[in-house]
Parts: structure tokens; C-alpha cells; sequence
């Protein structure tokens, strides 16, 4: 049920319980002043600064005529009951910011919320809220700038250290000696992701934003850790450039500690850690998936969504074709840096999934013979009793199917989304042949500009 904005009616409009105006976006690639606001459901909208002030002048639960009396003087422009009603029906309503507070008009479907493919799901939760902050809020001076810079250098001096030491050979020796050294590596990698975790929250916390819980999810089907810092939308762009590091910030002290360790004891799995440690960090850093490196020039663009700029990039190099208006709405600076990624990061993508493609065969042929070996040596740990050689063999089966997993659930879903695209884009073609507009697509002014920004 809509509102036929030409029909005189008395509406109380109100906030939906729970949603929470952050304010302005500071350090913005767009040329207009936008705003966030953030749902029950943690999803964050980004608004222009009409909309955001309807929402905060509509606190006081007035009707359609007061509030469109109240707006317009705040705004400086005039905005009559039916325009407001049009751009509430449009804009605010659909994404579960505003509602009747009488309830006389209810929600016609459930507000949208960003879901790009490349997301977590199956999300679980590892360090419940009030502890991340309490944790947070006791490691917040590791992020005082000596502190930061000591450690940094610390960390330069450690690995010029065990670069002329030549104990790597000898380490991966003592591995090999004692396989079931690598379970313990393997829990220590998983210590360390937690800490990674933490670090975002802490550089979160430090930043004067709240973080959420620290959780765990499946990105794609491989598991993953996560930590809910949405609320850093809230802080300037030096404060979400700390929060996108904090992570990688933690694994350096993970890295020291460990390195000393190594050097007082000689334990060759603490120099493994370090050194695996520290190749998971420059895995983060590549702006490719989301990953860390991928939020990191999403900030410092000011555009929270890359990806989402990837199909009006694209349509604006069509020859012939206008420069699509999600393009023109950005500055100079973010326009050329989300540019130069979508050139650079959508081939490389491409080629990628061309390989993965043309060599899926060959993969889950070698990936299943490997998977054999190890289950008959499961099976005979298993019958002799070696319970730290099955859960050896159990882990590398583990490990070897799951990529695998993770190419075909990628190849399914990307292949889901081109179908679904063309299926869009024919019933759009068939509704503008018909004279009617798309779905989802409606004319309203500039300053209604409205989008659902990723969680973090």
C-alpha cells in the first residue's frame, strides 16, 4: 500500500525506532554534502542532505504539512506536502528510515540492504560486544604515535635480524622433523587472525567510533573472521585509514612478539609464524577483494562501495554514450582513483576467472587425487591409533577440497549475478518499450540522492 500523494491526507511521520542519524561524511568523493544514517539492522544508508535533514526534523513525529512547513524553512527552499510525500514514498520509506506513526500505512516489502558477492555469510559471533570495547578501550594506547612509530622500526630491525640469522632452513627442518609442530602452527595462525580482528577494533575504538562484535562468517565457503566497525563511518578519513590498518598493526605485534621469542628460545614454529604472519599481511593489501587493502582505497577515494562503481565506470567508456551520472557525481581526485581501480583491478579479475575456468578440470583432478592419499592415511592413523597424525591428515583434506569449493561457489554466483543482470535488463527494456519506468528507478530531484553503503 502506497500514498497517492494528490489525495489530502493527515500522515504523522516518524523515525523507525532504532535508526541513528552519524552526521556528515567527512573526507567525501562526492560533490555534494552526504550523510549517513545507520538502521537497527546495522546497515548504513547514505543520504543527501534533504533527506538527511526530513529524518532529523521529523524526530518530533510531525504530520506531512508540518514537516514540509519545517523543512522547507530549515533548507531554505520550498518543499510543498505532495513533494515531501513523493520523496518520502520514493526515498525514505523503502529503506526503513521513516514511517506513519500511526502504522495506517504500512511497509509494502522489507528495506534493501547492500549485498555485493564477495560478502561474509553464515556470520557467528566470537567476542560479544561490551568485551571487544573493553578490550579496545584497554589496548588504545598501542596506538599513541611513538608507540606506532617505535614499532614499526622495531619491526624493520627484527627482520633484517632473521634475514642474516639463516635459521629459516633450519626451522622448516624442525617442522618437517616434528609434523605435529604444524598444529600448532596452524592454531597460532588462527590466534593471530583473531588478533588481526582486534586490532580494527582497537584502532576503531581509538578513533572515538564504537566497534561491534568480533565474529566469524564464510566468505564464499572459506571461514573468515570479521569485526562490525560500521560506526568508523562516522570518523574522518585519518580515523578510517587507522581503522582499515589496525589489523594489520596487531599482526606486527604479533610479529615482534613472536620474533622475540624465536631469538631467545630458537623455536623454529615461532620464526614460521613470523614469517607466515607477515606474507598473510601482504595478502591483505591488494585492492582486489575486501579485503583491508580494498578498504583502504575505498577511503582514501572517499567512496565506500568500489565495487559499486564498476558498471557506471564501464557504461562512460562507451563510446557515444554520456558519462553516467554516478560517475559525474564525483570529485576530480576520487573519479580519476576509483577510475584507474576499475581498469586495473576488473581485467585482472576477468583474466583470473578465465583461468580459474579454463582450469577447473585440471584443479579438482590434481586436488582429488591429493585428497585420496591423505584419506588412506587418515584411515591408517586412524586404525593404529595415531590421533595427531589423523587430525593432520583430516586438516589437509580439509584444506585442499576447500578452494576447490570456494572456485565453484564462485563461478556459480557470478554466473547467477550475469543472469540475473540480463534478465533486469530485458524486462527493463520491455517496460520502456511499454512506456512505463523501470523498477526501482524513479525521477526525483537531486538532493534525493539515497544509497545503502556496504556494512563494515
Amino acid at each position: 500500500m502506497t500514498i497517492d500523494s494528490s489525495e489530502p491526507r493527515t500522515v504523522q511521520w516518524r523515525l523507525v525506532p532504532g535508526v541513528e542519524l552519524l552526521g556528515p561524511v567527512t573526507g567525501s568523493g562526492l560533490t555534494q554534502k552526504t550523510f549517513l544514517v545507520q538502521r537497527p539492522d546495522g546497515q548504513v544508508i547514505q543520504l543527501s542532505a534533504l533527506l538527511n535533514l526530513i529524518l532529523k526534523t521529523a524526530a518530533t513525529e510531525p504530520t506531512t504539512d508540518v514537516l514540509a512547513h519545517d523543512v522547507s524553512g530549515l533548507y531554505g527552499k520550498e518543499l510543498d506536502p505532495p513533494g515531501l510525500t513523493q520523496l518520502i514514498e520514493q526515498k525514505l520509506r523503502p529503506l526503513g528510515l521513516l514511517e506513519d506513526a500511526t502504522g495506517m500505512v504500512p511497509m509494502d516489502k522489507p528495506a534493501p540492504t547492500a549485498r555485493p558477492i564477495l560478502a561474509l555469510r553464515l556470520k557467528g559471533t566470537i567476542i560479544p560486544v561490551a568485551t571487544v570495547n573493553r578490550l579496545a578501550a584497554l589496548l588504545r594506547p598501542i596506538y599513541f604515535p611513538p608507540v606506532v612509530i617505535l614499532s614499526l622500526a622495531a619491526l624493520v630491525g627484527l627482520d633484517i635480524a632473521l634475514f642474516f640469522s639463516g635459521n629459516i632452513v633450519s626451522a622448516l627442518e624442525q617442522i618437517l622433523v616434528t609434523p605435529t609442530l604444524l598444529l600448532g602452527l596452524f592454531v597460532m595462525m588462527v590466534v593471530g587472525a583473531v588478533i588481526h580482528e582486534l586490532g580494527h577494533a582497537t584502532a576503531c575504538k581509538y578513533g572515538g567510533a564504537e566497534p561491534g562484535v568480533i565474529g566469524f562468517g564464510v566468505y564464499l565457503v572459506f571461514p573468515a573472521f570479521f569485526t562490525n566497525v560500521t560506526d568508523s563511518y562516522r570518523l574522518n578519513r585519518a580515523g578510517r585509514l587507522r581503522t582499515d590498518l589496525g589489523g594489520l598493526y596487531f599482526n606486527v605485534w604479533c610479529v615482534l612478539l613472536s620474533g622475540l621469542g624465536f631469538l631467545l628460545t630458537g623455536n623454529g614454529i615461532l620464526l614460521l609464524f613470523v614469517i607466515t604472519t607477515q606474507i598473510m599481511m601482504l595478502q591483505q593489501l591488494p585492492p582486489t577483494i575486501r579485503l583491508d587493502g580494498y578498504f583502504v582505497l575505498a577511503d582514501l577515494a572517499g567512496v565506500p562501495d568500489l565495487f559499486s562503481r564498476v558498471g557506471p565506470v564501464l557504461r562512460s567508456l562507451i563510446p557515444g554514450r554520456p558519462v553516467d551520472p554516478r560517475v559525474t557525481e564525483l570529485r576530480p581526485a576520487a573519479r580519476r582513483i576509483v577510475m584507474v581501480w576499475v581498469l586495473t583491478v576488473v581485467p585482472a579479475l576477468v583474466l583470473l576467472f578465465a583461468w580459474l575456468l579454463w582450469n577447473l578440470p585440471l584443479i579438482v583432478a590434481q586436488a582429488s587425487a591429493a585428497v585420496v592419499i591423505h584419506a588412506h592415511a587418515l584411515s591408517a592413523a586412524w586404525t593404529v591409533g595415531q590421533p595427531v597424525n589423523v587430525a593432520l591428515s583430516a586438516l589437509s583434506i580439509f584444506l585442499l577440497v576447500l578452494p576447490v569449493a570456494g572456485i565453484i561457489v564462485m563461478i556459480q554466483r557470478l554466473l547467477a549475478g550475469a543472469v540475473t543482470l540480463v534478465r533486469r535488463r530485458i524486462d527493463a527494456n520491455r517496460r520502456r518499450s511499454a512506456g512505463t519506468p523501470p523498477y526501482g528507478r524513479h525521477s526525483g530531484p537531486a538532493p534525493g540522492r539515497a544509497r545503502a553503503v556496504t556494512p563494515r
